[in-house]
């Protein structure tokens, strides 16, 4: 009987075991129906945007230019002779008034072509002064002969012998013009404030007429000339242009490498276009440079900034916004990318201020494009104002 109750408990054991696991599995397989599959989200390209609108700002042209003299001279020997003199000064990076003595050629042939010239003057004066009394003589002694009736020869009355020594007088007197002009030749002076650029003799040189002694530039005035482009001229204040109007505007001159500036003046523009470049020069100057406290010299490379006209209706943007001078990137309502054609106005520092070709207030516009962009593809927009 003992052995029959065993028995009977482990079927039933075994029975409850099975309709255990039976339900376990069926509760498992009910959770894991109830339980939906994660969504997954899907990931777009970060962007950064700058969201713009409408602003005015103040036009800004910017061009580059070397500085040059305005006078540049090749002093020339006018006269041939030796060097006896040179300022002590005569060197170069040196300046000299205007007027002041630069050097002097030996003077002692030019002096006796003086002393002959002004003794050959003398004698052609005697000579005039003899034949205008013989020319009187003779018309008087004509009246006399009975004669006066009759028409005289000219030979007679010594017209042409009078005419002959006036010239000869005349002749003389240039002789000693030309001798003195020479003989002053011999001292040669500063034409203007002048900087000794390079020197080409020394104390004994043996100059000939036209031998160059030295370059000079003029140090009371520098100027640069700028190029702009038909655009950048549409950017100045007056938009016709006249000497008038743009006389005196302030130039912002700068080097980029030292980070020195200087101001200057508009000084004229030039009424031709460069045939390389195909762009109108304006010309800036500055007064007394090398005098300044911050001494601009002549060969530098500046940098020009000019201040424009004000214009509405612009955006700004960090200069990497461009894709190239006409499009950029926008980021649509739908998170699409777009190509937007723009107008670039002008550029100040990193930003560039643009129109925009279509009547829009404000977009979004990507700030680094990259080669990669597509149109119409999907990106999310993060708002960074690089500027």
């Amino acid at each position: 009987m003992s052995i029959i109750n065993k028995k009977s408990l482990a079927t039933i054991a075994g029975i409850s075991s099975v309709v255990l696991a039976i339900a376990i599995n069926g509760a498992l397989s009910a959770n894991q129906q109830q339980t939906l599959p994660p969504q997954v989200v899907p990931q777009y390209p970060v962007v950064s945007v700058s969201e713009v609108m409408p602003i005015s700002h103040q036009a800004s042209v910017t061009a580059y230019g070397e500085v040059k003299s305005r006078n540049q001279l090749a002093l020339t020997s006018q006269v041939s002779g030796q060097i006896t003199y040179l300022s002590a000064k005569f060197l170069t990076g040196n300046t000299f008034k205007q007027g002041e003595l630069l050097a002097e050629i030996e003077p002692i042939v030019y002096q006796q072509a003086l002393a002959n010239a002004q003794a050959n003057l003398a004698d052609a004066q005697l000579a005039l002064a003899q034949e205008e009394l013989n020319s009187n003589q003779a018309a008087q002694e004509w009246q006399q002969s009975g004669l006066a009736n009759e028409q005289a020869s000219d030979l007679v009355l010594r017209k042409p012998q009078l005419v002959a020594a006036k010239a000869k007088y005349t002749m003389a007197k240039k002789e000693v013009e030309k001798a003195q002009y020479d003989l002053a030749q011999t001292k040669l002076i500063a034409p203007f404030d002048a900087l000794i650029v390079s020197k080409q003799v020394q104390v004994g040189s043996n100059v000939q007429t036209g031998t160059t002694l030295a370059d000079l530039y003029d140090v009371s005035l520098f100027e640069v000339s700028l190029p702009l482009s038909a655009q950048q001229w549409q950017l100045l204040p007056k938009a016709k242009n006249t000497v008038e109007q743009l006389a005196g505007i302030e130039v912002q001159l700068a080097n980029e490498t030292s980070r020195e500036n200087w101001l200057a003046k508009v000084d004229r523009f030039e009424q031709h276009l460069d045939a390389k470049s195909r762009q109108r020069s304006l010309v800036a100057v500055v007064e007394q440079p090398i005098a300044l406290a911050n001494p601009l010299f002549p060969g530098s490379f500046v940098k020009a900034t000019i201040k424009g006209q004000i214009i509405t209706q612009l955006w700004k943007l960090p200069a990497s916004a461009l894709i190239d001078n006409n499009t950029v990137w926008q980021v649509n309502d739908e998170s699409l990318l777009m190509y937007l054609p723009i107008k670039v106005m002008f550029s100040e520092n990193n930003a560039v201020y643009v129109q925009p070709i279509e009547p829009l207030q404000q977009a979004k516009i990507v700030n680094r494009p990259l080669s990669s962009y597509l149109v119409n593809m999907k990106v999310a927009a993060k708002t960074e104002e690089l500027l």
